[in-house]
């Protein structure tokens, strides 16, 4: 077990050290600076109310149904106010709340499960801290959005900036270039170990050139350093280690974190010349380069040039592509046409081994084929929610087992919500749709 401690620590600590530029950043305006504003009763109340009591409580082992219940009575609940407050006012944070506990879970579908990488770790914190941090984050991403600190392209942990929003901005850039008579060619990217490898000196520039109180700064200055967590596999626990890099998987205050660490590199790609013609997109640890132009062979140039810029921009934050992991794939209505490789200039795609389309491109869940005619995604996600009614049998039959109106209640929750993922994508005015609303009929 010692091993297997001291292999997870090495792998999720791996950016302990790691060379950044902070002077990267001086190119960036710094926003005007906010004024805090206190928490409310209704910030804390609304934080418990959406936290589900079937969670998995951290060290301390308090649930969420243990919170709810405290802060029921009013004065207990002006008492957790109070320590918000104050932890932000005073810039510190309890020595207790930087401990946590990281469950050691398994990534789906690998074919096997040899390194520490093909695993996730969940944090699970100390739940009082977990609802400052919740409050906090809500904070945060209202202010954020209002005054400019996350950035357009950005989807993904950003209050109204979903997963669908993400696939109907692409397919809308996709179909307003053919109204033009331009091929859309894209590079899809994934950064190696985003959440472990945030280091906390770009983090703090960034949140000030945000434009966040000063207040804010102080409070991530103490809640950053010091902190320590337990690896947990299955029933084995280990030792405290030191956790000075990165956010944690499951921190209320990782989305919105990811958002603002994520932005600068954005911000940078548009002050470069190849951002007047190739578009960046950002889905938390994923991102999509994007151009267009008459040929298809024309994008590559393009999109080879954009994809070291990234690199630049990403090594300089202290990130890491993860070359292997990198996606091309071309939209064009033209039958018969050629989608021709591309040479990233990064191994392994470069040279004799070029980086090659698929025939479809599964994009935050989404099935896109060169022609958005989405028959791959609507049969994928009608044959899922065919056999989830196909299970429903086992619920019961009209004398015994689950009553009709919660077989109905299931159906609604379970089964049309997964049929209908990513509706808005495909389901257009104008569109032929017999073919693939037929295969949603039998569902």
């Amino acid at each position: 077990m010692d091993s297997i401690w001291g292999a997870l620590n090495g792998t999720y600590n791996a950016a302990n050290g790691r060379p950044v530029d902070l002077r990267i950043l001086d190119a960036i305006p710094s926003l005007p600076v906010q004024e805090w504003k206190p928490f409310s009763m209704l910030e804390l109340t609304q934080a418990l109310h959406t936290c589900s009591s079937m969670l998995a409580p951290g060290p301390d082992h308090v649930t969420w149904g243990m919170l709810k219940t405290l802060a029921a009575n009013p004065h207990i609940a002006s008492l957790f106010l109070g320590l918000a407050e104050a932890c932000i006012q005073l810039g510190h944070w309890l020595v207790h709340f930087k401990e946590s506990l990281s469950v050691i879970i398994p990534k789906l579908g690998k074919l096997s499960y040899l390194t520490p990488k093909l695993f996730r770790p969940i944090v699970l914190l100390n739940m009082l801290s977990k609802l400052v941090e919740k409050m906090l984050s809500c904070h945060m991403q209202y202010d954020g959005v209002q005054h400019g600190a996350f950035q357009p392209n950005q989807f993904g942990g950003i209050s109204q900036h979903s997963t669908e929003d993400a696939g109907v901005f692409l397919t809308h850039l996709i179909r307003a270039g053919w109204a033009k008579k331009l091929k859309t060619s894209i590079v899809a990217f994934d950064i190696v170990q985003f959440f472990p490898s945030l280091n906390h000196d770009i983090l703090m520039v960034v949140i000030q050139k945000a434009g966040f109180p000063p207040v804010l700064g102080n409070f991530f200055h103490s809640s950053l350093t010091g902190c320590k967590t337990m690896y947990k596999w299955d029933n084995s626990v280990s030792r405290l280690f030191a956790a000075d890099i990165g956010v944690g998987q499951g921190s209320g205050l990782s989305p919105v974190l990811l958002g603002l660490y994520i932005g600068p590199v954005l911000q940078l790609f548009s002050l470069e010349p190849i951002s007047k013609e190739v578009q960046l997109l950002s889905y938390v640890d994923n991102g999509t380069i994007l151009t267009q132009s008459t040929h298809l062979a024309q994008n590559l140039p393009k999109l080879t040039a954009a994809y070291g810029v990234i690199f630049r921009l990403l090594t300089a934050l202290g990130l890491i592509l993860e070359h292997d992991k990198s996606e091309v794939f071309h939209f064009s209505k033209s039958r018969g046409e050629s989608h021709p490789p591309i040479d990233l200039g990064f191994a392994p795609y470069m040279g004799d081994t070029p980086l090659g389309p698929k025939l479809y491109w599964r994009y935050l869940g989404f099935y896109f084929d060169h022609a958005l005619t989405f028959r791959e995604h609507v049969w994928y996600y009608s044959t899922k929610a065919l056999t989830t009614v196909k299970a429903l049998g086992m619920l019961g039959n009209s004398n015994r087992g689950v009553s009709a109106l919660h077989k109905c209640l299931f159906y609604r929750m379970c089964v049309v919500l997964v049929a209908m993922y990513g509706l808005r994508l495909w389901y257009l005015q104008g569109v032929r749709l017999k073919g693939i609303t037929k295969q949603l009929s039998a569902v």
